[in-house]
């Protein structure tokens, strides 16, 4: 969040700071200690309404911008900005920190600035990610000239899968929240396992009913928190005070959630893609809503429809004044054999095994560390690894949209008894770049739902098992003359824990074993990608070419392959992900005397670099 705080800052970074009209001034607090805070006041302004901003990154950066395009104008412009650093940090270090209540320090900050001389009577508030949450802190406390908010990247709600998604803990966010100085891990990692004390957390941090203000929330495509801002902001046009339920608005960019790298919400550059359209659209809406309710403005704001949202793929923008915009059909893409997403019932089964020393990368996405890329990055690097496995369409020949929940219907054998599954759901370019849309995982232990300690189901080796692996919320259109491709790993190193497959205590040293796995795609287990739209057609359907088949298996000097046209090489790796051998495929028959008895994978390639993925077992 400071590095989001400097890329914001970073085009005046040349310039002379705004000198705040009270710096550092203390603001008292009921229990008697204070909070220091920065004021800028327009110079044409002699009472005013007031901006809020309650931070832990120091107030003293907004000195170099304030936000929402103001930068250093600040004379041009009507509100009055009011900056805090929260109790225990920066300025405000002194403050006792034991038991804090942010909501009640919001409220006493409110009631200072309703007494200030150069206050008129009413006050928004604004800000991202830790700014944006300690925003329904305040709006629980109900202080009577907190008058509308505009909370981004953030949502009023706490609950176990906001850390462990899938039942993984998104490790690399934790330990990046502990260097901002919040220091969870501890209590994190001492609840692995739902329970009542996450039960309580829930209970006690759900504020969509706690809402008796205009809120406009804004939320992005690529941030961590877009599930929970969905949800959130549909609880609120159903639970919010019923005087202001229809004054709650959504806006979702093209946007990641800030705080490491360059990109930030409302920036037009985004991971690897840029969006022109997208550009400062947060500021825009966030100017006009400030407008509307806190100077009485006539910009016709009461009529804009509830739902913003942007269209990835296709760009542009689309509205809705629903409370929620997924659509609830699923169209249906089946795994199939040599690679493929198709209409129809798979066959047979691809193999592959899983390394927890060498863990397959994560590769941008909706990630919140400075170990790590975020937003949308090509994942073409994933192709070369043997721990990997791919599933496209065709070229499609129209435009594929989605609005909602991807999620995937796995069914696997594993020889270990435990393994997680990762989803990596891409766009393929014509020119073959694979663009990460949305990922998400599944651990194994967890596939019936159930976090709980004894909802731990473990596999037993060589059993076929079924999980479904849920994608966060997204809109997005997959354009003709492209394909729709899932990338299918055991892990995502260094986002999320990677699972050491022991079916033993998480979350330790341990070394951990590899996993032969099998994924399953046949009529009888029929593994499958979950798009929620309405699509008439999903690709090009091909006719269906006779199965490559190898044989004897088990086999003892030499393997035999069915059906091979087309397919130019062949690679033979180990249990451990080694490479043994690499060849040109030259007949139907190839000799494996040479190889130590136990456990292969076979992998056939044909000239464009498909792999055809098999398991054989050496006698």
């Amino acid at each position: 969040m400071k590095l989001l705080l400097l890329a914001l800052l970073l085009p005046f970074a040349s310039l002379a700071q705004l000198t705040p009209d009270f710096d550092d001034v203390w603001v008292p607090m009921r229990d008697g200690d204070s909070l220091q805070a920065d004021v800028y006041i327009p110079a044409s302004v002699t009472t005013g309404e007031v901006i809020l901003i309650q931070t832990p990154y120091n107030k003293d950066f907004f000195a170099w911008s304030l936000p929402m395009g103001v930068g250093q104008n600040l004379d041009a412009q009507p509100f009055i900005f009011v900056i805090v650093d929260w109790r225990g940090f920066y300025g405000s270090n002194m403050a006792d920190v034991t038991n804090v209540d942010r909501g009640e320090d919001g409220y006493d900050v409110c009631e200072w600035i309703k007494d200030q001389a150069w206050h008129a009577d009413r006050i928004g508030t604004w800000g991202p990610s830790a700014l944006g949450g300690v925003q329904y802190n305040t709006m629980v406390e109900n202080h009577p000239n907190h008058t509308c908010a505009v909370p981004q990247v953030a949502t009023g709600t706490q609950a176990y899968e906001a850390y462990f998604y899938g039942g993984v803990l998104e490790e690399a966010r934790l330990y990046q929240l502990d260097a901002l100085g919040y220091g969870l891990s501890p209590l994190i990692l001492a609840n692995v396992y739902d329970s009542p004390i996450w039960d309580i957390a829930e209970t006690n941090n759900h504020f969509a009913d706690d809402i008796q203000i205009p809120t406009l929330q804004i939320a992005g495509w690529y941030d961590h928190h877009v599930d929970e801002m969905m949800a959130f902001y549909k609880d609120s046009r159903s639970q919010a005070a019923a005087a202001v339920q229809d004054e709650q608005w959504l806006l979702v960019g093209p946007w990641v959630h800030g705080g490491t790298g360059a990109a930030y919400i409302g920036s037009s550059i985004q991971g690897e893609l840029t969006y022109p359209d997208a550009e400062f659209k947060s500021d825009t809406m966030a100017w006009n809503f400030f407008e509307y309710y806190l100077l009485d403005s006539v910009n016709n704001w009461e009529n804009t429809d509830k739902i913003t949202y942007y269209d990835l793929g296709n760009g542009g923008w689309l509205t809705s004044n629903s409370d929620d915009i997924a659509i609830t059909n699923n169209d249906v893409l089946y795994l199939n054999s040599n690679g493929r997403l198709t209409s129809n019932f798979g066959n047979g089964l691809t193999a592959f095994a899983a390394d927890p020393s060498d863990a397959s990368p994560t590769i941008g996405g909706a990630t919140l560390s400075d170990q790590l890329d975020q937003g949308p990055y090509d994942q073409s690097a994933l192709d070369a690894r043997n721990d990997v496995i791919t599933f496209s369409t065709e070229v499609l020949t129209e435009d594929i949209a989605i609005t909602g929940r991807p999620s995937v219907d796995v069914f696997l054998a594993a020889d270990q008894a435990d393994c997680d599954v990762a989803i990596r759901l891409v766009d393929v370019y014509p020119d073959g770049t694979n663009m990460l849309i949305t990922d998400g995982i599944q651990r194994m232990r967890f596939r019936g739902g159930d976090y709980t300690a004894t909802g731990e189901e473990f596999m037993t080796p060589g059993e076929v098992y079924s999980a479904n692996v849920k994608l966060p919320f997204s809109r997005y259109t997959w354009k003709a003359g492209h394909k729709i491709k899932i990338y299918l790993s055991a892990n995502h190193d260094v986002r999320f824990n990677v699972n050491l497959q022991d079916g033993g205590t998480m979350y330790t040293t341990a070394t951990g074993n590899i996993a032969n796995i099998d994924i399953q795609h046949s009529a009888t287990y029929p593994s499958k990608l979950n798009l929620p739209g309405n699509n008439p057609v999903l690709g090009v359907e091909v006719e269906e070419e006779q199965l490559l088949s190898i044989y004897p298996n088990p086999a003892n000097d030499h393997l035999r392959l069915s059906n091979i046209e087309g397919l130019t090489n062949y690679e033979i790796i180990d249990v451990m992900g080694r490479k043994i051998e690499s060849a040109q495929l030259s007949s139907n028959e190839i000799s494996i005397a040479h190889l130590s008895e136990g456990r292969y994978i076979i992998q056939l390639l044909n000239s464009e670099g498909l792999k055809i993925t098999k398991s054989f077992v050496k006698n």
